[in-house]
């Protein structure tokens, strides 16, 4: 089980989780998909500088697997979404706020895992490294609990991601996000008791399929 540091709120660590689920709100179509790429794209290198280490190249690869979200194939889609996004808001307004709300607890629980992860050994070879992003994926398909909840207030009261967005890309942090991180270090700990829940799941699912490549 994870120790209370772990599950404990720590900025440096959340900080580009933060971002990439907030980069759903930019309404221009394909900079939010890009903003949202850089940020989570970040994230595994800020939880272990976080914890002072480092992720090798292969391994940093292995987490990064996947994360496309079907890359050329959906370009149509993206951009009649996108457009639709920019010209209508009022319509597709509820749809923006639940995909922002599912985004951003979505990277939360990636990062609190890739911290699990990290301080349990398992991202020190790419061969640990695998099996321990199929139990991280298989982990937060079920996600639940406190974090979309508070994800959920986050997206509500955020306003101007766009400009806050574009200077946290360039290392600065708007008021817009200072006041993000005081909102949710004044809620994290609703979620801390799902979190060693979860770090459970990944350790039952890390050895489940350990074991099974093991065999193989």
């Amino acid at each position: 089980m994870p120790s209370e540091r772990t599950t404990a709120f720590d900025w440096s660590r959340y900080a580009d989780a933060t971002l990439a689920g907030l980069s759903v709100l930019v309404p221009i179509p394909f900079m939010d998909d890009a903003f949202e790429a850089f940020f989570r794209g970040r994230i595994p290198g800020a939880v272990a500088r976080a914890r002072g280490r480092t992720l090798p190249d292969d391994v940093r690869a292995v987490l990064a697997e996947g994360d496309d979200r079907g890359g050329c194939a959906t370009i149509p889609l993206r951009l009649t979404l996108g457009l639709l996004k920019r010209l209508s808001r009022k319509i597709l307004y509820f749809l923006t706020i639940k995909s922002a709300t599912d985004r951003l607890s979505h990277y939360w629980s990636r990062a609190f895992l890739i911290d699990h992860m990290m301080t349990a050994g398992h991202l020190e070879s790419v061969a640990s490294a695998r099996v321990a992003r199929q139990a991280m994926d298989e982990v937060l398909a079920t996600v639940a609990g406190p974090l979309p909840r508070v994800a959920g207030q986050v997206i509500a009261t955020s306003r101007n991601v766009w400009p806050a967005l574009r200077r946290a890309r360039r290392g600065e942090e708007a008021e817009e996000v200072r006041q993000v991180r005081s909102q949710v270090e004044g809620r994290w700990g609703e979620a801390e008791k799902d979190l060693r829940s979860m770090a459970a799941r990944y350790d039952a699912a890390y050895a489940r399929l350990g074991g099974a490549a093991k065999a193989e």
